[in-house]
């Protein structure tokens, strides 16, 4: 049970398991469970030992009941044979008269010669199951988690109860079938196995069918991954691009402004240059252009003789 624990997510500390073991056992294991409370520290005491030891403590326990109902069989017995005699426990009767009797004997379970109902094989059959229902005796032991372990583990509140079972086996009186019914037995059992056969092959079918169903949706998954994968490259490329854009544009800006700055100081130089003076130009204060003309007083040149 410790181990289907394990196995559904489900465990325990050694020392909540050791204290949950003794405290399932029955009143009669009391002087045991003293025992090894005094002798040993629950804490550090490993789950195999004390599994052991109790084992062995069963053991002895089964042993010293059947040797005390070994002596009252055979005190008994001594004092039947002491009041009565051998005679009074066997009964001997002809071969011969009880042959006949069985043979005129009528079953009326199953309407047949040769027996009575007691010794019917349908209802030794039918004895056989309800034994085999009751074969298994069952000591449930529910435990709460009120320790302290798994009230620290335990945040939610949840209660965990675990249910150890001592099974105590029987023997079963041994049954005879006639053939008819071993062979009917087995034809439906033969049925049956068809039956299943059948089921199996239908079952294959259906899921052969679902695994093909579920190839389809893989597929169609791929492929949007793959979409997925490319639309991703493209928008890397687009978010490169549009950071390129960005850095050609402040590139721009920079280059106009300089441009403007460069066209204003080549306005500034011509009108610099366009208000110098020429250096052959004497005008300047007091200069008057017009004295310096020089007038022709004889425009006609006389002619010599």
């Amino acid at each position: 049970i410790i181990n289907s624990l394990k196995n559904l997510g489900k465990s325990y500390p050694n020392q909540e398991l050791v204290r949950k073991i003794l405290r399932c056992l029955p009143k009669s294991w009391t002087p045991k469970v003293t025992a090894i409370e005094e002798a040993n520290d629950l804490t550090t005491l490993p789950l195999e030992q004390l599994l052991g030891s109790l084992m062995t403590h069963e053991t002895t326990m089964k042993n010293h009941e059947n040797g005390d109902m070994a002596l009252i069989t055979s005190q008994f017995k001594k004092l039947l044979k002491s009041q009565k005699g051998k005679k009074a426990f066997k009964k001997k009767f002809p071969q011969c008269e009880e042959s006949s009797k069985k043979e005129e004997l009528t079953c009326y379970e199953c309407k047949k010669l040769g027996h009575l109902k007691s010794e019917c094989p349908l209802k030794r059959k039918r004895n056989s199951r309800k034994a085999h229902s009751k074969k298994k005796k069952a000591m449930i032991a529910t435990w709460d988690d009120s320790d302290l372990s798994s009230s620290d583990e335990e945040s939610d509140g949840e209660v965990a109860n675990i249910t150890f079972m001592a099974i105590e086996e029987e023997k079963e009186d041994e049954v005879n079938f006639s053939f008819d019914e071993l062979q009917d037995a087995y034809e439906n059992l033969f049925h049956e196995y068809k039956n299943f056969c059948l089921k199996n092959k239908s079952l294959k079918k259906d899921a052969f069918s679902m695994s093909k169903e579920i190839e389809n949706p893989k597929n169609e998954n791929s492929n949007y991954i793959n979409e997925i994968e490319i639309l991703n490259v493209y928008l890397k490329l687009s978010n490169d691009f549009k950071e390129e854009n960005e850095n050609l544009k402040l590139e721009i800006d920079t280059l106009k402004k300089t441009f403007s700055k460069f066209s204003n100081s080549c306005k500034k130089l011509d009108t610099l240059l366009g208000l110098q003076s020429c250096v052959f130009d004497k005008a300047s204060l007091g200069y008057d252009e017009m004295k310096n003309v020089k007038h022709f007083k004889n425009f006609f040149v006389e002619k010599n003789d």
